[in-house]
Formats: C-alpha cells, structure tokens, sequence
C-alpha cells in the first residue's frame, strides 16, 4: 500500500500487507491513514451483513453466510498485523535504548504507532538509566516507580456454570449435502465433504451449515 489516495482497501491489500510484515524484518510502509481504512472497511462490511439480517431469502442468507466468514479472516488478518508491528515497534525502542542513537529507522512507524513507540522507549530509557547505569558506576539502586498503576484489586462473583455444548470451542457435524472446501476463522481449509460424512468442525462454521440445512449436529 502506498499513499495515492486512489488506493481501495480491500481483502487482498489487507493480506498482502500481512504477507510483507510476516516476510521482511523491518517494520513495512502502509499508507499513512491505515487504521482509518481499516475501520471504514469494518463498518462497510458489517453494514452490508446488518442489511442481510432483514432479508430472509436464499440469496441473502448465502451472502450474509459468505460476509459473516470474511468479517471473521479480515478480524483475524488485522490482529496478525497489528500483533507483528507491535513487535517490531518494541524491538525498535529496545535497540534506540541501547545504542542512545537514533540510527533506528522510524520513518515507517503510523501516526498511533509513533506514541507507543516514544512511550517504550522512554520507560526502557528511564529503567536502563536507574539500573544497569548505577550499578556500573558502582551506586546504589533503586525500586523504580510503576509506570502505570496496578488495576484494582476487584472481587470475582461466582460465574455461571456453562454446558459443555456452550463452551465448546467445536462441533461434531454429519453433512446432509456436499460441500466445497470451507474456509475457516484461522484461514485453515476443512473439506471437501460427502452427503453423509461426519466431521469435528469449529462452532462458528458449524453453526453457519446447521442453520444452512447442509449438516446436522451430532
């Protein structure tokens, strides 16, 4: 992605991006309003699978079906990336506090990224200097202060005892039909399937076939 403003985010921009973090060391240039695309393409998305809701033919049970499993990849593509930057940030600050230079490339940082990168790299400043500094020359230490406060202690009320069907992470399917490969939440492939055959299948996905009519719940 670059900064034309003619770029369209899309499924397969947001997976090349994943594909270049995943690939390269170093942090990678996305355009400079990222995250603001990012959340218009969201709510885009869940808008069109909200006006599926009302509609009750087969069509629009298909393409509510079909939006439900890319809102859950695209979900699931931008805590990968977001996960990864995050990691490659950190680096970033733990490498300027070591090296007290600014040799460390941050020209590709975002505009919400460069905050958390200054804040970690004040923190390991701050401790590196109360610290290992002091002991070298040969003073004394001490406890530093906590960055953030330590949540409040709270008191957990007892929760409510669950059915195993209700915490179960999958689901024991018999398909009534045959199915395609299916795509899972992890962009795992399951399938294809046979009228007939059984499969353990995560909940989501074998929900979307129950309320299909192309499989029933063992």
């Amino acid at each position: 992605m670059d900064d034309t403003k003619e770029a369209v985010l899309t499924y397969e921009t947001l997976y090349e991006v994943l594909r270049k973090e995943k690939s390269r060391e170093e942090l990678q240039k996305v355009d400079f309003a990222f995250f603001k695309d990012v959340l218009n393409y969201l709510k885009d998305k869940q808008k069109a699978y909200d006006e599926t809701l009302a509609k009750n033919d087969i069509f629009s049970q298909s393409e509510r079906d079909k939006l439900h499993i890319q809102l859950a990849n695209v979900k699931k593509i931008l805590r990968d990336i977001y996960d990864i930057r995050e990691r490659k940030i950190i680096n970033m600050a733990v490498n300027t506090s070591r090296t007290k230079t600014h040799i460390v490339d941050t020209a590709h940082l975002l505009p919400q990224e460069q905050s958390l990168f200054k804040s970690m790299n004040e923190v390991l400043g701050q401790h590196r200097t109360g610290i290992i500094h002091k002991i070298l020359e040969l003073r004394e230490i001490e406890i530093m202060p906590l960055v953030l406060p330590l949540p409040e202690t709270t008191q957990f009320e007892p929760a409510i005892q669950e059915t195993q069907s209700e915490t179960a992470t999958t689901k024991h399917v018999k398909f009534l039909d045959t199915i395609e490969q299916l795509v899972g939440e992890e962009l795992e492939m399951y399938g294809p399937y046979a009228a007939d055959d059984e499969a353990e299948l995560p909940r989501a996905l074998a929900e979307i076939l129950i309320s299909q009519g192309k499989a029933v719940e063992l």
